[in-house]
């Protein structure tokens, strides 16, 4: 009985044991590509592929901000920097240029006329100390016209007219036109100038920031120099000189800054003037800003320093006039 129970449990043993090997064996993993046995299954996680990187993304770097920073922006302030690819705008053929003056002068004048069959010695004539013209706060319109006719050529007229009358006491005894006029008394005195000018403008060069023009004009200027007392009974006399003169000079502009449209420019003049024993000069140096209207067409302000002094002087004859000082231009380019 012991004997049969120890035969059933050793193949029941034996039973299990092959059971358990047929099921270990089914279960045996293998690599799918090869068949090589595997000690646990294949990852069902797909295989560790190299992958190409994206390529590099730039990077915005902030420049340094020291000198450069601070002295950067103020070398935009050197006038001599300016210009380079700035655009003068100017009449083109066709067009013209108007604008109107105001001229505040100081005034500094003398003159002298004396009568030669007489043999009387005519006196030099103060302006200011002799007469009581006043020296500063003088103001002087004038107009001008330019008109650009072919590329390189232009012309142009100007009429300024001067009227100033003052009344004063004399403070010393001078002799004018073969008259006497004595110390500490009351004198009225009136100077009446026109200059009418007109003349031709040759374009030396034109570049798109600068302008360089010569200039040839006649100028007359007719001057009338009226002295007299007061008092009932006593006349005035008037001398009447008019004058002819050649202008020869050159004018130039240069581009400063463009600005949404708007030109900032500096300009410089300065012109001879002789004939019929007179001797004169001028210079004159200027801001302008340009403003554009439509195509082709501008304001413009200009505003600056004048300088203008002519003389003529004989025997007999003598009148010195210089007036400085700054002025404003308003105009228009069409």
């Amino acid at each position: 009985m012991l004997g049969n129970t120890f035969k059933v449990l050793f193949a029941l043993i034996l039973c299990v044991s092959m059971l358990a090997s047929a099921a270990w064996a089914g279960s045996t993993f293998h690599d799918p590509k090869s068949g090589a046995p595997l000690d646990c299954p294949p990852s069902s996680y797909k295989g560790i592929s190299k992958v190409k990187p994206d390529g590099a993304k730039p990077v915005k770097v902030k420049p340094y901000s020291g000198l450069t920073s601070r002295f950067g922006s103020l070398s935009g302030l050197n006038p001599m920097s300016w210009g380079n690819a700035c655009c003068l705008p100017g009449p083109a053929r066709g067009q013209f240029r108007l604008g109107t003056t105001v001229f505040f002068a100081r005034l500094n004048a003398e003159a002298k006329k004396g009568v030669t069959t007489t043999g009387i010695q005519p006196s030099v004539v103060r302006f200011e100390d002799d007469l009581g013209f006043k020296k500063n706060g003088n103001v002087i319109w004038s107009i001008d016209a330019h008109y650009q006719f072919r590329p390189r050529w232009g012309i142009r007229y100007s009429f300024e007219p001067v009227s100033m009358e003052t009344s004063t006491r004399s403070t010393t005894t001078f002799t004018f036109m073969n008259r006497q006029f004595t110390g500490n008394s009351q004198i009225r005195s009136k100077w009446e100038r026109y200059t009418h000018r007109a003349g031709l403008v040759f374009n030396l060069s034109r570049k798109m920031g600068s302008n360089t023009n010569f200039f040839v004009d006649w100028m007359v200027i007719q001057d009338a120099l009226s002295i007299g007392g007061v008092q009932a009974g006593q006349s005035s006399v008037t001398w009447d000189d008019t004058k002819n003169l050649a202008v020869l000079g050159v004018e130039f502009e240069r581009c400063l800054k463009n600005y949404r449209g708007n030109t900032l420019a500096i300009g410089c003049k300065g012109g001879i003037a002789f004939l019929d024993d007179n001797v004169g000069y001028e210079a004159e140096a200027a801001l302008s800003y340009l403003i554009p209207i439509k195509r082709g067409r501008f304001g413009f302000v200009k505003g600056g320093y004048r300088y203008a002094n002519l003389k003529k002087d004989t025997d007999n004859e003598m009148f010195s006039s210089t007036m400085d000082g700054a002025f404003v231009q308003v105009g228009f380019i069409f």
